[in-house]
């Protein structure tokens, strides 16, 4: 019998060592999880801009970590500024290109990830962790 305990320490180390994981394969590239974040936002509303307090709202992470991670995806050149409103930041070309190394090793974790579970028992987890989220959520 599993008890409620457990279901924190087990949620606890997956989250410790996805970090560790991701951490380890994105250092190549000189990024940290910070700076993650805001890719997979750009990533994941591709071709539009955002301020700095667009990405601060969006993301909920306060202004001065943000603005340090926008001036290192900068200095990476992951990411630049629109010419036309220096407020707004945008991928690119580079931050481009990197999007599609950076999902080839999330997809290689991903099927590490789910190796020997099959597809009843994935959906059942995914259905159970979402109502874990939405109870946190209105907690």
């Amino acid at each position: 019998m599993y008890s409620s305990e457990q279901l924190g320490d087990l949620l606890i180390a997956i989250n410790k060592e996805l970090k560790t994981k991701i951490e380890r394969e994105l250092k190549f590239y000189g990024i940290g999880m910070g700076q993650l974040h805001i890719l997979m936002l750009f990533y994941a509303h591709s071709g539009e801009t955002f301020s700095q307090n667009d990405i601060v709202k969006l993301l909920n992470i306060d202004k001065g970590n943000i603005s340090r991670s926008i001036m290192k995806l900068q200095d990476k050149e992951y990411l630049e500024q629109v010419p036309t409103n220096s407020k707004t930041y945008r991928l690119s070309e580079q931050g481009i290109v990197l999007k599609t190394e950076i999902m080839s090793k999330f997809n290689t974790l991903h099927q590490a990830m789910i190796l020997d579970i099959g597809q009843n028992e994935l959906k059942q987890t995914v259905l159970t962790l979402s109502q874990i989220l939405k109870n946190l959520e209105v907690f």
